[in-house]
């Protein structure tokens, strides 16, 4: 990595903590949105996969425009349409219209999450690039706080400590199958591949070759990452269970591609560097 670029960023991280208050461990829920003074400098794109999300378009963007402007001095969203067929897109182009720091990213053809994934990011502009789900299942006001891991990181992932994120028994098997699948094969020592929280700085995104186009393109990141030498940093994140719409991630088809995507990479990883690869800490 660039040791310029890389003292660039550590300098940029620095003003995380210079720019915002300390946090009281004995405040209340209540009072969390208070945990921050004066605005972030620090550039941030949120990117945010969208497919048939309609019913949530104007909640989802009201509460990001609303919760990255109390804390960021710049930012953009960026949202990228995977192709919907329920005129959600047609909101986003209204809100582009009113505030230019909204874009909107559009797939002629589905190209499933990983696709819409990567086309969103492609597009961002910001040094550091924050995705989650359409339905906003973080706290935004807890950004600052959040990034402030990338001291020490190229990557971060978040993992929910409060036992909250899964919405019932079936969606608990399915994950804790996947994690630990996706741990087996590729070696990745975290808790939760597939939580709805990641962040990458510009500077790394741009060395990575990701071809997933089903939700194993998160875990497809880590691995990059890692193998480059990157590093990856797995922090707690608060999760917020989705009131509005539907997740499309459980779908049988959306798992058959993830299965797919998942053998593929352990294929050619085999195939490239044998088949232990990779298993760098």
């Amino acid at each position: 990595m660039d040791t310029v670029k890389d003292r660039s960023d550590s300098q940029i991280i620095m003003e995380f903590a210079d720019e915002t208050m300390v946090r009281d461990d004995n405040r209340d829920s209540e009072t969390d949105s208070q945990w921050f003074g004066s605005l972030v400098s620090t550039p941030i794109s949120l990117v945010l996969p969208m497919f048939n999300e309609g019913p949530v378009v104007d909640t989802t963007l009201k509460r990001a425009v609303e919760g990255l402007e109390r804390r960021f001095a710049d930012f953009e969203i960026v949202v990228a349409d995977d192709a919907s067929t329920d005129g959600c897109a047609a909101k986003v182009e209204v809100w582009t219209r009113k505030d230019p720091r909204i874009k909107l990213v559009r797939l002629a053809h589905n190209q499933r999450f990983g696709g819409a994934l990567c086309a969103g990011l492609l597009g961002a502009t910001k040094d550091f690039l924050v995705y989650t789900d359409f339905d906003l299942p973080i706290r935004l006001e807890s950004l600052p706080h959040l990034l402030e891991a990338f001291a020490d990181a190229d990557v971060l992932t978040g993992y929910s400590d409060a036992g909250a994120k899964y919405a019932n028994w079936m969606s608990k098997i399915i994950s804790l199958s996947y994690n630990f699948m996706v741990r087996a094969l590729f070696g990745l020592r975290l808790r939760d591949i597939n939580f709805g929280f990641k962040a990458v700085r510009r500077s790394t995104w741009e060395k990575l070759q990701l071809r997933s186009r089903s939700p194993f393109v998160d875990a497809e990141l880590f691995v990059q990452a890692q193998y480059l030498g990157f590093r990856v940093k797995e922090i707690p994140v608060p999760f917020v269970q989705r009131q509005l719409g539907t997740s499309h991630i459980r779908r049988l088809d959306v798992i058959a591609a993830t299965l797919l995507d998942m053998a593929k990479l352990r294929l050619t990883l085999s195939r490239r560097l044998g088949p232990g690869a990779p298993r760098r800490a």
